[in-house]
């Protein structure tokens, strides 16, 4: 039967929620929904602070179990009556089903489904350098390698080829460091002005924390930054909304900029470090 009385909705840790919705649970998390239908669903449990949600399993096998935790407990009590009374009446004689085969899984995450960039043209830089930046990087650190080896034939002295080789490849990483900031520096600007900014929420995922945003596709994505478990508002470009940042001060993207070009300056003295101590091999 279905649940007619109000019964709480559970919100757990990690951005999990738990609500029942005629006669199935809804499972909410930052990165998909599971419908799981009462026909599959064996108990509901309750232990302090955590809510269980067991499977019904054919004998001999384990069944699945899906745990909220962090709920609050008067909740998760009203919650597990509620949903406990409502379950069907089974026929003991009768073999349970497996009842995980019954639960509806639907992906929020866009790295789930099938690159939808290629089809839309979307812009690279979603995942890091992107393609075009990684055979540059690629390209840019064989140049010095090879620039390194020429030196160190040409001068007969292979100390200027290995210091070459290290300055130009020191050169390289520090390029890559600015332009990479200068770029996420740039969308710190833009975004926010010209994208769409929403209400993140810091969820744990993978290992680290992170923060989850729907889009206007009912996509939920992720971007990077740990906030202390303060409120956090993400900005996303409007076409691309792979494409975000996490908002911040204009006085703390100043510093970072500034910071950006100073290590810049630093490279360009690296970078003509490297040109000067090779060039002279070639005078010989």
């Amino acid at each position: 039967m279905s649940i007619t009385s109000p019964i709480p909705v559970l919100e757990g840790d990690r951005g999990a929620e738990l609500s029942a919705d005629g006669e199935e649970l809804l499972l909410r998390r930052p990165d998909e929904v599971l419908r799981i239908p009462f026909a599959a669903i064996a108990r509901v449990s309750v232990e302090r602070r955590d809510v269980a949600v067991e499977l019904t399993a054919p004998a001999g096998t384990e069944p699945t179990v899906y745990r909220v935790k962090g709920v609050s407990a008067a909740a998760a009590t009203v919650f597990a009556d509620a949903v406990n009374a409502a379950l069907p009446d089974r026929d003991e004689s009768e073999e349970p089903a497996d009842g995980a085969t019954l639960v509806v899984t639907r992906s929020l995450v866009s790295g789930d489904e099938r690159d939808e960039g290629d089809e839309e043209g979307e812009d690279e830089r979603e995942r890091g350098l992107g393609v075009s930046g990684r055979w540059v990087t690629c390209t840019a650190l064989v140049a010095v390698a090879a620039l390194a080896v020429v030196v160190g034939l040409l001068d007969k002295n292979w100390g200027r080829g290995i210091a070459t080789l290290l300055l130009g490849e020191l050169g390289v990483g520090s390029t890559l460091l600015t332009w990479t900031g200068l770029r996420t520096s740039f969308d710190g600007w833009y975004l926010p002005r010209y994208g769409i900014t929403v209400d993140a929420q810091q969820v744990y995922r993978h290992g680290t924390t992170t923060n989850a945003y729907t889009a206007t596709d009912g996509v939920t994505r992720y971007v990077g930054g740990d906030n202390e478990g303060k409120p956090v508002r993400v900005a996303y470009h409007p076409r691309k909304p792979q494409i975000a940042i996490v908002r911040k001060g204009w006085g703390e993207l100043a510093g970072t900029l500034s910071l950006l070009l100073v290590i810049a300056a630093i490279s360009g003295f690296i970078d003509y470090g490297t040109l000067a101590l090779a060039l002279p091999a070639f005078d010989g």
